[in-house]
């Protein structure tokens, strides 16, 4: 009996102890689901990230894309007929401006020369001894005019011939780069062959398109940066502006100069014509900062002295794989930098002032 009695108490004792701890489990849960009702109440302020927006001085440009143009180039032609005799170039040298690219052959020009000397020497007197008679009345005056005629023929043919001489050496009309000299010696021309190709790259012309929205903003002499794909950037000045639109695109060509340095450059290059236009204040901002308002405008987030959301439009001036440039926040604002995507204008938040790590990280 007496053991029954130990069985019993020592199962009641057990149940006991069974029952507490589940009280005990129970009341620490509860109180951990409160704390977590705590931690997640709605009603709290949502905290987020700024910074304190600080305006800069910026030049707001407009970009033209164009390439590079050499400030001449010409195609060097025969004026006469003849054999090549001499090539005095090579291609990719460069010359100045008078000296040789090539000679042609004088064939019997020498021999056309003396003969027109002659000739002008001949009529020359006849034209003195016709007006000798003419002064005595010997001549008529129709053969007095015959005589000055012939002296004049004789004078042109010797005129030709020294010319047709002279176009036999062909020399450099400008300094610059030979680019191509596509005959070789030995060879017969015809007048207006090709005999040469002369670039001048001592500076370039950069031309580009512009919109008709764009053209008032520009004007002829503004000084403008030109870069180019390799990453230069060359400085130069607009010199021309079209006064008539291309009738397919209704944009309006315009062009600048830019000098080439040691001619360290070379034509047909992929360049960008930066054009200032005006001097603005402006923040440079992540574009996890940008986001977009209720009609679609480009916009920051920012926060009030009351701690409540206020969407800020803003106006790109330029922008990179890293930012973007943009006017309209006034300065001092304070821009959410992290959790502007969940929280909307008008409510109230937390602010947090982003640590110089976050900074750099958005």
């Amino acid at each position: 009996m007496k053991f029954s009695y130990v069985a019993a108490g020592m199962l009641v004792l057990a149940l006991a102890l069974w029952m507490a701890s589940g009280a005990f489990s129970s009341n620490s849960s509860e109180a951990e689901q409160s704390e977590t009702n705590t931690q997640k109440d709605p009603t709290a302020p949502m905290k987020v990230e700024y910074i304190d927006v600080q305006l800069s001085p910026k030049s707001r440009d407009i970009v033209l894309q164009g390439q590079l143009e050499p400030k001449r180039h010409l195609a060097m032609r025969a004026e006469t007929s003849s054999t090549v005799e001499v090539i005095s170039v090579d291609k990719g040298q460069r010359v100045n401006k008078g000296d040789t690219i090539l000679n042609l052959s004088l064939e019997g020009r020498r021999s056309d020369l003396l003969e027109a000397q002659a000739q002008l020497n001949s009529a020359s007197s006849q034209q003195q001894a016709a007006a000798s008679l003419r002064q005595k009345g010997l001549q008529s005056q129709l053969q007095l005019e015959q005589s000055q005629a012939s002296l004049a023929a004789a004078r042109a043919q010797l005129d030709r011939i020294q010319r047709d001489i002279t176009y036999t050496k062909i020399s450099a009309p400008f300094s610059g780069v030979i680019n191509d000299v596509p005959v070789e010696v030995g060879e017969m021309i015809d007048r207006g062959a090709v005999v040469a190709e002369l670039v001048d790259n001592s500076g370039f012309t950069v031309s580009a398109q512009v919109a008709q929205q764009t053209l008032a903003q520009l004007e002829l002499g503004k000084s403008i940066s030109v870069e180019l794909i390799t990453g230069d950037v060359l400085p130069g000045k607009l010199t021309y502006i079209s006064s008539l639109a291309d009738s397919a695109t209704r944009s309006f060509t315009v062009e600048a100069e830019v000098e080439n340095v040691d001619g360290k450059y070379a034509a047909g290059v992929s360049a960008s014509m930066v054009v200032p236009v005006e001097q603005i204040e402006a923040v440079f901002l992540s574009p996890s900062a940008l986001s977009l308002g209720d009609s679609g405008d480009i916009g920051v987030k920012t926060i009030d002295e009351n701690q409540q959301v206020v969407f800020t439009p803003v106006k790109l001036v330029s922008s990179s794989l890293d930012g973007a440039w943009v006017t309209g926040i006034p300065d001092g604002s304070r821009v959410i930098t992290l959790g502007q995507g969940f929280v909307k204008p008008g409510q109230i938040v937390e602010p947090v002032l982003a640590t110089a790590a976050t900074k750099e990280a958005s």
